[in-house]
């Protein structure tokens, strides 16, 4: 079930930074962002530990310090919306974060020209080092800047080069950390299916030949709760992929920053896979606890379709970017968007070859239970792909009884042509959409001696 992104990395932001000289006087202010920047250190240990881990059993250590973080900077922010002419005078501070979807940035991308911003940084991996900015016109002024990176691991264990970027806007500062925040919430779901070490398809097993299925001893009723909290929490990251979009990136609209990650097109990306994988445990969930759904196919057959639906725009999104200036989006999230649709589309297909078969329409049935093994074969051949033992497992199941079962029919009872793949794909229906819809996102209120929230820095 996961999409390898990996948690963005920052560094060290000290107090005197974050305050322009006329306020770095006043105590209990200068105690207040003390104390902030003492949260945003937790939160980038965090962070930087988990980036050294396949374990996700101490992820929910790691919300819960972005939430904190969080709420300090919304009020910061809201502070810092109404002193804005104040923090005019104070010299740049430099938010310096590493990209959670860029596996590397090739030359061909001209990286060092001028309009992506100061070049600064060395190219090590250090997460060390102070933010503080040499100069500059304020705290949301806008200028980026891109330097190297070193390779690291992500969750499959290969190489994955996280690429730095750096501005002065608080606001990208913001993006990042929320950003952070989505993927944790994202992780932490994954972790709570993967410990079930099944999948949507064992339900298409269950439901299509139950002789065939391979349920988990272990898939009762505590495990259909998990499926239900993950769902929820994938809702939940969408929501915060949304708020980005609506408050954070029109306040940064005008910055360069030379990775894609607070990018309209990423940020939508990274929204509609969050919530198709909410729709797989959704669909999981519905199959499991509503029985009588398991005798109409053509059910089941919608809802993924609708599904396989969002991850082709998910891919679309990254291919426009593809053909732009941000030739750099992980490999291993474009592979999991891509097997991930081509697997989905094959269930759905398993359920159509049903539907036409009940209905007597025998070459139809024929048809889609052949695409349906030719897909599930393809993905099989992918080893790297975290869909391949899906496929396996399906193709070693249900598909080849049915298979054989259909074309039997065929010619002994239909005596129907086969339509062609092409034929079949136009034949689609539209797919239906369930309901995964992304849970808003409200940052935390805060109370502050100069009567500022957060609720207002949410500009809501």
């Amino acid at each position: 079930m996961r999409y390898f992104l990996r948690n963005p990395k920052t560094k060290v932001i000290n107090p005197p930074s974050l305050l322009p000289p006329s306020l770095q006087n006043d105590t209990e202010l200068y105690a207040r962002v003390s104390k902030m920047c003492m949260l945003r250190e937790g939160m980038r240990e965090k962070l930087k530990a988990q980036s050294k881990t396949e374990d996700l059993s101490r992820i929910g250590v790691l919300i819960s310090a972005t939430e904190a973080y969080l709420g300090e900077l919304h009020w910061y922010i809201s502070f810092y919306e109404s002193k804005r002419e104040i923090f005019r005078d104070m010299r740049g501070v430099e938010f310096i974060w590493k990209s959670a979807i860029v596996s590397r940035l090739y030359d061909a991308v001209n990286l060092t020209r001028p309009r992506f911003g100061l070049r600064s940084g060395n190219a090590g991996d250090s997460d060390g080092g102070n933010s503080g900015g040499n100069g500059g016109s304020g705290i949301a002024a806008n200028s980026g800047a891109v330097g190297g990176s070193a390779a690291s691991r992500i969750l499959s264990g290969r190489s994955f080069k996280q690429r730095r970027t750096q501005s002065t806007s608080i606001y990208v500062e913001l993006g990042f950390t929320l950003l952070a925040l989505a993927v944790a919430k994202s992780m932490n779901a994954y972790s709570k299916v993967s410990s079930l070490d099944t999948e949507i398809e064992c339900e298409t097993i269950n439901a299509m030949t139950p002789d065939t299925h391979m349920a988990l001893e272990e898939e009762g009723e505590q495990g259909i709760e998990a499926l239900k909290r993950a769902s929820l929490e994938l809702r939940e990251a969408a929501g915060v992929f949304q708020f980005i979009i609506d408050y954070v990136l029109p306040q940064i609209g005008g910055i360069r920053l030379g990775v894609p990650d607070l990018t309209p097109d990423i940020q939508y990306m990274l929204q509609m896979l969050s919530l198709a994988d909410s729709d797989r445990l959704s669909v999981r969930v519905w199959l499991r606890t509503d029985k009588n759904q398991r005798k109409t196919p053509n059910i089941p057959a919608n809802l993924l379709l609708g599904i396989q639906e969002r991850y082709l725009n998910a891919t679309s999104l990254v291919r426009t970017l593809q053909n732009g200036e941000f030739r750099s989006v992980s490999s291993d999230i474009q592979n999991y968007m891509r097997d991930g649709q081509q697997l989905i589309l094959a269930q759905a297909m398993i359920y159509l070859a049903q539907v036409h078969s009940d209905t007597q329409k025998y070459g139809n049935a024929v048809g889609f239970i052949r695409d349906a093994r030719e897909l599930l074969a393809g993905l099989k051949k992918r080893n790297q792909s975290v869909h391949a033992r899906t496929a396996e497992m399906l193709l070693r199941g249900p598909i080849e009884p049915l298979y054989s079962l259909y074309r039997r029919n065929n010619d002994t009872i239909g005596f129907e042509a086969v339509p062609s793949s092409e034929d079949l794909r136009a034949r689609l229906p539209s797919g239906r959409t369930l309901i995964s819809k992304a849970v808003l996102y409200a940052p935390l209120s805060t109370s502050s001696s100069n009567g500022t929230s957060s609720a207002s820095a949410a500009g809501s």
